[in-house]
């Protein structure tokens, strides 16, 4: 499973942002066929794809986007960035729970009782921003959590900590 935020981990756009996109999804304003192609980073969007071809998770939206966006939105817009790989992988339970002043870590956690399948590897994308609960979670120091740099996203280097995370958990079931 991988716990997906998308600010700052795939949109890293100053130009093209998720306000935007809610009101063109939310027929608000008009459609800019430009935002689609701005809204995700392409080279962190191809490292998330690396990822997913070496380990074919299940994504869980735990992006506050997943509040504003229901299940065929959320579709849409992940189409729309090509980012059809998540859609095609969205678990059935396909984002985390929330409450009036829940925190990212405990949406997560409340997600992991309710679905985790018994000894399910599992992996949080999030940045350091939104996800400042997560640094120094029990989450964190079991090495469940990789945090992107605001402004830097998904790079090559927290790519490779994803991969470690995603192994040592493999090789822990053997």
């Amino acid at each position: 499973i991988i716990f997906l935020d998308l600010d700052d981990v795939l949109c890293l756009s100053d130009q093209f942002g998720s306000r935007e996109m809610l009101k063109i999804i939310q027929e608000e304003v008009p459609d800019r066929p430009e935002l689609w192609t701005g809204l995700v980073d392409a080279a962190a969007a191809m490292r998330l794809y690396e990822l997913h071809t070496e380990f074919m998770p299940w994504y869980v939206i735990s992006s506050s986007w997943g509040t504003y966006l229901g299940h065929a939105q959320m579709c849409q817009v992940l189409t729309r960035t090509k980012l059809q790989f998540v859609v095609d992988n969205m678990h059935a339970e396909w984002r985390t729970p929330r409450a009036l002043s829940s925190s990212r870590r405990d949406e997560i956690n409340w997600w992991l009782d309710a679905h985790q399948a018994p000894g399910q590897p599992f992996l949080v994308i999030d940045d350091s921003y939104s996800g400042t609960g997560l640094a120094y979670s029990p989450l964190a120091l079991d090495g469940h959590v990789v945090l992107c740099k605001s402004g830097y996203g998904f790079t090559k280097k927290r790519l490779k900590e994803a991969r470690y995370q995603l192994q040592r958990q493999l090789g822990d079931k053997t």
